[in-house]
């Protein structure tokens, strides 16, 4: 901690006299759906998912900070509201998500970032592995809780320099598009997230999402939290995610084509 803050320091000192060369970031989505054979407005089928990006820089910088990210499932819909919740801001609260409701955690995760001085876009030295895990929140709402620190007893491949504990307030939102349902998970990372230490940048790097199929009897019927409402196209369904840039540049898209029978 000693170090990252002298280091922190030293970036700040220099901030005034680099002059900065604009970060390329490079994208790359994956994910898939099960079951892949998809149901229907009337008949909606729960579903588990897999979703996750890598972000590079063209020319082997550190990445440009993402400030907003959007994940979109064509073809997918949510039910918060059918099962138990817990918020990002009880989360940030406790500390712990040990007084979360049962059946309110809906998936795990990992979130691999790479920090360095701002003044410096080629270090990326500093590596900081987070556990992530998604939160249903209800409302159309979702809680992001990742958690890691330094020390961590399963290897240094899974720690931390600095004690994260942070919640990230999410939504849902439905939209549709020539009749194409598809419902996107859109957040923004929180400051402290970005810019973990004065003069420092962290950077996203690696995340991977795996979302189980919850479900739950109503009116008769098995519902689930994430359900597969249509939208095959060419035996394909797609995951979109927009990165929206820390810098202010427009959202670039990257998309992954999963397998999908109707």
């Amino acid at each position: 901690m000693r170090k990252l803050i002298m280091l922190s320091v030293a970036g700040l000192l220099a901030f005034a006299t680099v002059a900065f060369a604009l970060q390329e970031n490079e994208y790359l989505v994956s994910g898939s759906v099960s079951p892949t054979n998809s149901g229907t407005a009337k008949a909606p089928k729960p579903s588990s998912l897999k979703f996750g990006f890598t972000v590079a820089e063209k020319d082997g910088k550190r990445p440009g900070l993402i400030k907003k990210y959007n994940i979109k499932f064509a073809g997918m819909q949510v039910n918060t509201n059918f099962f138990k919740g817990c918020s990002a801001a009880k989360l940030d609260q406790d500390q712990t998500d040990a007084n979360c409701p049962k059946g309110s955690l809906m998936g795990t995760g990992n979130v691999e970032n790479e920090a360095g001085q701002t003044s410096d876009e080629s270090n990326r030295s500093l590596k900081c592995h987070l556990d992530l895990k998604l939160y249903n929140s209800r409302n159309n709402k979702a809680a992001i809780y990742l958690v890691g620190g330094p020390n961590d007893p399963r290897g240094p491949d899974k720690s931390c320099p600095l004690t994260i504990n942070k919640a990230i307030d999410a939504n849902f939102v439905r939209t549709r598009n020539g009749g194409v349902v598809s419902t996107s998970l859109v957040f923004t990372v929180d400051e402290t997230l970005l810019h973990p230490a004065p003069g420092f940048d962290n950077a996203v790097v690696n995340v991977n999402t795996s979302v189980r199929k919850a479900t739950v009897r109503k009116n008769g019927r098995t519902r689930g939290w994430f359900e597969s409402v249509g939208a095959c196209l060419n035996n394909k369904r797609a995951i979109t995610v927009s990165f929206t840039p820390e810098n202010g540049s427009p959202a670039q898209k990257a998309q992954k084509l999963t397998p999908c029978t109707k």
